[in-house]
């Protein structure tokens, strides 16, 4: 009994040590054996015997203790790689990441001229495919994005930049050199990623409301872009001449200053808030300057929109937005008004003056995402994915044209549905309610039904 007595009791301290740390609990092991012998419980052997086989264990506890802290440490330094809606490497500090950027449109598009002579447009094509990367290093960012379509390629993005922290309110400063997005309007600005229809208003990415250009953009933005001040200096590309010529395409395009600010006055959360935003541009040393417009699909045979400043008569342009963005719950609406002032030096001013209202719904009850003053990508509830319902009106209007008045109302339908966060469907019904083209009411209204399948990463 005694010895089955010592044996319990030894097994009762060792299981009492285990949650120990290994130097701890190895010694008050030794500091037991030794009462027991002291004691004349074990004997002088069995102390030996026991001792050598703590020191064994000591051993190993603490190969096995350095072998733990080494992976530990191997995987606390590791690049974190994430896959949920894109793929992004990220180091562990955080200082450097890298992701690979895309984007797949396919369309079916179906027109109805309603007799304006020109021929309806009935087909499949590939509207877009973007390719590139972005990522970081410390303090600078970059991001490279080209465009494959039809044999042809061209840049969309390709800029570097430099982000800090400003003031007491540690505010975010961004200095951006490359090729970007203009700073001006709303429309123009949201990605085709994540429009609510297939196509943007009609004076959106167009030359009263352009979308990219090369040179310098300066953003001032509160911490969480409650408030955002930016402003962009762009200009002309260089031209394509042998050696010896050193005319440029300035003459055309010019030099163009943007300036865009945005204000959150209402935010209950990202769910719940309303963004109040303008814009100013300003387009100088251009010597020409002209406005186009197709009406239902970016492949009709007629643009009846038009409005030119013919070369050596333009003095400059200026241009004004206002938008509103607001998010509801499933409810979002956006609404911009941008008016285009082309300044003739002989002749009457040019004024184009649009707007466009947008109201979406999501019937399975999500929300459209906010980040730093745009909409961006959204995960749907559940796994059968997520439906919204969306509506939009709007006019253009062409005041002082050498070939008279041109003036479109239009209205746009639209069903989207999104199985997952990355790929979405887009069904459209464009159709025009009224018409003018140079100073005369016409009788044909054109319309499209359209479809895209979306894909992006």
């Amino acid at each position: 009994m005694r010895i089955k007595s010592t044996y319990l009791l030894i097994v009762a301290a060792l299981t009492g040590m285990a949650a120990l740390p290994v130097n701890a609990s190895n010694n008050a092991m030794m500091d037991l054996l030794k009462v027991l012998r002291d004691k004349g419980t074990i004997t002088a052997e069995d102390f030996h015997l026991l001792a050598s086989a703590a020191k064994a264990d000591q051993e190993i506890n603490q190969e096995v203790q350095v072998s733990v802290e080494k992976i530990t440490t191997a995987v606390s330094s590791a690049p974190k790689i994430t896959t949920k809606g894109t793929i992004q490497i990220k180091s562990s500090d955080g200082k450097y990441s890298f992701r690979p950027l895309g984007r797949v449109m396919w369309d079916y598009l179906d027109t109805d001229e309603n007799g304006s002579g020109n021929d309806d447009i009935r087909g499949t094509e590939l509207r877009r495919v973007r390719l590139g990367f972005q990522g970081k290093v410390d303090a600078y960012g970059y991001k490279f994005e080209g465009e494959f379509v039809g044999g042809d390629s061209s840049v969309k993005d390709a800029w570097i930049n430099y982000r800090t922290r400003f003031g007491s309110e540690n505010n975010r400063l961004g200095l951006k050199l490359g090729q970007s997005h203009i700073q001006y309007g709303l429309n123009t600005k949201i990605s085709s990623k994540y429009m609510t229809f297939i196509d943007r208003p009609l004076f959106a990415d167009s030359s009263i409301s352009p979308a990219r250009e090369s040179g310098a953009v300066l953003t001032l933005a509160e911490p969480n872009y409650k408030w955002m001040l930016s402003s962009g200096f762009t200009f002309g590309q260089l031209g394509e001449g042998d050696a010896g010529d050193d005319s440029t395409n300035r003459n055309e395009q010019g030099t163009t200053i943007s300036l865009r600010t945005s204000v959150v006055p209402f935010m209950k959360d990202e769910q719940h808030m309303l963004q109040v935003g303008a814009g100013y541009l300003n387009l100088s040393g251009a010597n020409k300057y002209s406005y186009s417009q197709r009406l239902v699909s970016h492949n009709d045979k007629a643009k009846h929109l038009s409005a030119e400043i013919l070369s050596g008569d333009l003095n400059d342009t200026h241009a004004f937005t206002t938008d509103i963005f607001g998010i509801f719950g499933p409810l979002h609406t956006i609404a911009e008004y941008n008016k285009y002032t082309m300044n003739s030096k002989e002749n009457d001013d040019v004024k184009i003056d649009s707007y466009a209202v947008e109201v979406g719904y999501f019937l399975t009850g999500e929300s459209v995402k906010w980040s730093k003053g745009y909409t961006t990508g959204l995960i749907p509830k559940s796994k059968y994915g997520a439906w919204q319902v969306a509506a939009r009106i709007e006019t253009t209007e062409i005041d002082g044209d050498i070939n008279g008045t041109d003036e479109v109302d239009k209205f746009t339908v639209g069903l989207n549905y999104y199985p997952t966060s990355n790929i979405n469907l887009m069904l459209n019904y464009d159709k025009v309610t009224d018409l003018t083209i140079n100073g005369s009411n016409v009788s044909f209204e054109p319309s499209g039904l359209k479809f895209r399948a979306n894909a992006y990463w």
